[in-house]
């Protein structure tokens, strides 16, 4: 399973997960005493909610981990976090109020590391199927995730589908309807024959790649990635 997808799953685990409504704790996102925050975006939503995320770096991969595992015992909801293993590195994560805080660590244990540490409202959380009706999927498709973001005049959806059908039916429905639709095509790859294809168009302002790929025997995930200059 693709990074992406263990992160939305994760994610997804936590955001139905039952939680108080009681008020937030804090309002700003946890880091190290030591660590240099850096915005990743000023104005950011997951699914329709509100996202605060940041990103540091970490010299050491398992001390961060410790120092979130004993955050989250005394200040997260009844104490308790998740912690699952990800591509290269581990995940964490807790309900602390009306927040969902997330942490994704990308590094070995005990090596350097790069922090992503982020906080939605889950009850301020849209249907994805919902804010993503405009975009072009196949019949039986559904849609994980949508996150869009803004920063300055730019802005950028970042949109996770998956469906049964193939991955090249997918990338000919695609290609045919964005074509169709005055869409310049710029980037049409196989980068491996039936399991993986990637699609570039662009309109005026509008950039969009689609990453077409199989991720297990039955199922394809479809990634629209469309940036507004």
């Amino acid at each position: 399973m693709c990074q992406l997808m263990k992160t939305v799953l994760f994610l997804a685990f936590l955001l139905f997960a039952s939680y108080s409504p009681a008020a937030s704790k804090q309002d700003v996102l946890p880091v190290p005493p030591n660590a240099v925050p850096e915005i990743i975006a000023s104005d950011m939503r997951f699914n329709g909610a509100p996202m605060q995320i940041v990103q540091f770096a970490s010299l050491d991969s398992k001390e961060t981990l410790k120092f979130y595992q004993d955050f989250f015992s005394k200040n997260a909801e009844k104490g308790k976090f998740a912690v699952t293993p990800a591509n290269g590195g581990v995940m964490i994560g807790a309900l602390m109020g009306e927040r969902l805080v997330t942490i994704e660590i990308h590094g070995q244990p005990g090596e350097a590391a790069n922090v992503l540490v982020s906080s939605i409202k889950p009850k301020l959380a849209q249907s994805p199927e919902k804010l993503a009706r405009d975009i072009p999927r196949m019949p039986g498709t559904k849609v994980l995730q949508h996150q869009d973001s803004r920063d300055g005049g730019k802005t950028n959806r970042f949109i996770i589908t998956q469906n049964k059908q193939s991955v090249e039916g997918n990338a000919m429905y695609l290609r045919e309807h964005y074509i169709r639709s005055g869409w310049q095509r710029d980037k049409d790859d196989t980068i491996q024959s039936g399991e993986h294809r990637q699609l570039g168009f662009s309109k005026e302002r509008r950039h969009l790649l689609v990453d077409v790929q199989k991720t297990d025997l039955d199922t394809t995930t479809v990634i629209y990635n469309e940036m507004t200059e």
